[in-house]
């Protein structure tokens, strides 16, 4: 197991010297097993290790584990911090499923931790039977690539050492290693859908039709994770190229450019424009507004985004707003998700290294130095009098210049996010970032931002 633990880290680039990790520990095999080998392994990679354990306050042996963490971190001589969040409360709050609130709360808390720390990595137990059971929820759910792909063994700072390692090896590991891990007895519990997979679909599947399955879907998954990076850069430049101009509320495409693209592009495209718009789409309503391209007419997809084949021209529409009417002010949750209900979108935050690599052109993201910012931070609309200091310029510019600079509509305009430090403007959500806070070489540490369609 370690020599797979160690080929994953050399493959996918997770860990390099001088890393600081935080470790999600429940106290189960597989995340033992993982702060066991990441131990292991820490003096030939030179990083370091931080224990992070949540109690979601969801079993009576809840408290227990996370004593057993806690006292397992530190006979192992490693820092630890456990916490304790109302996952239900979230769940209520947010309208999730309680699988869904406690993953978003546990991963909330990984990124505090981090962030507290100063981590520059986040490492989970995922492990290959998590890998092949998500592949075959997502083919049940009908997901596209971007389901079936499932999980990625890098995402951002977000790593998974363990992820072409079985269930079985992991159990062998922690017994050749003197390990004793807790159960965890809900992942037993048929009622969840994740749970009826791992113990009777993926056992059938592999008693009647491959005995490799789980190698078989994590390789499936491999292959897919690479043709969707493929095909997402393709069709953000196939529409890119037949946007033929933006006015406001509405996107203006060039009809024949988008029936020259290959179906499945077509497709991608159509889900891109929306998302433009702050819209998400499902595939019945893509092949419905696939019809209308093609054929002429009108239809209006939920969330009133109206697609309008008229001429040499396809217009993805909203409703217009009200330039007088529209405004918000929000203290920005850092990290976390902060929805911008008045404009369509939400501004999800982190905290961060500098970028190893950045594309200038991402304007829906943005890397701020975080030493020359003062919390709280607001997100806020424009207001009159509005100046900032546009990357790259000397001096001061009106917002509104900056804005007719850019060639923005007037009514556009007060749905732009702007995101505010001590008064100041940080960044102008995806449009530019301000020069004050540019991330320079002197950059330790930023606060990534993402500018994401809501709901």
């Amino acid at each position: 197991m370690l020599d797979r633990v160690r080929q994953t880290i050399q493959d996918y680039h997770l860990l390099v010297p001088g890393d600081k990790v935080v470790v999600g520990v429940s106290g189960g095999p597989d995340s033992l097993a993982l702060l066991h080998s990441l131990m292991t392994l820490q003096e030939e990679y030179g990083y370091t290790l931080q224990v992070a354990h949540l109690n979601h306050g969801l079993r009576p042996e809840a408290a227990a584990d996370a004593e057993y963490v806690r006292d397992l971190a530190t006979g192992w001589g490693l820092p630890v911090t456990v916490a304790q969040r109302d996952v239900l409360a979230y769940r209520q709050e947010h309208h999730l499923s309680i699988e869904a609130a406690a993953r978003e709360v546990r991963y909330n808390f990984f990124q505090e931790v981090a962030a507290a720390v100063g981590a520059t990595r986040i490492a989970v137990g995922h492990q290959a039977e998590d890998q092949a059971e998500t592949v075959l929820l997502n083919l049940l759910r009908g997901s596209g690539l971007t389901g079936l792909k499932a999980m990625l063994p890098r995402r951002g700072r977000l790593i998974r050492p363990l992820l072409f390692v079985t269930r079985a090896e992991i159990e062998a590991y922690c017994r050749d290693n003197g390990l004793h891990p807790r159960r965890d007895f809900t992942n037993e519990d048929p009622a969840y859908r994740r749970n009826k997979i791992r113990h009777q679909l993926l056992p059938l599947l592999a008693r009647e039709y491959n005995p490799a399955i789980v190698a078989t879907l994590g390789r499936t998954a491999l292959i897919l994770q690479e043709d969707e990076a493929l095909l997402a850069d393709l069709a953000h430049r196939a529409l890119e190229g037949i946007i033929k101009r933006r006015e406001g509320e509405t996107l203006v495409l060039d009809r024949q450019g988008w029936q020259d693209l290959a179906p499945a592009l077509q497709r991608r495209v159509l889900r891109l424009a929306a998302a433009t718009l702050g819209r998400r789409v499902s595939f019945n309503q893509v092949e419905k507004a696939r019809a209308v391209a093609r054929e002429g007419g009108t239809l209006t997809w939920p969330g009133r985004l109206s697609i309008r084949a008229r001429g040499a021209e396809l217009h993805l529409q909203l409703p217009g707003k009200s330039a007088g009417k529209v405004s918000f002010s929000y203290q920005l949750q850092v990290p976390g998700l902060t929805p911008l209900p008045e404009v369509g979108k939400a501004i999800r935050a982190e905290i961060a290294p500098p970028p190893r690599a950045f594309k200038p052109g991402r304007e829906d993201e943005a890397w701020l130095d975080r030493a020359k910012l003062k919390q709280p931070l607001l997100v806020r609309n424009w207001l009159p009098g509005d100046c900032f200091r546009p990357l790259g310029m000397k001096g001061t510019k009106k917002l509104q210049d900056y804005f007719i600079d850019r060639h923005l509509p007037a009514a556009r305009r007060p749905l732009i996010p702007l995101v505010i430090s001590e008064g100041r403007i940080a960044w102008v959500a995806g449009l530019g970032l301000a020069e004050d806070f540019k991330v320079t070489p002197a950059t330790r540490e930023t606060l990534h931002l993402k500018l994401e369609p809501w709901p």
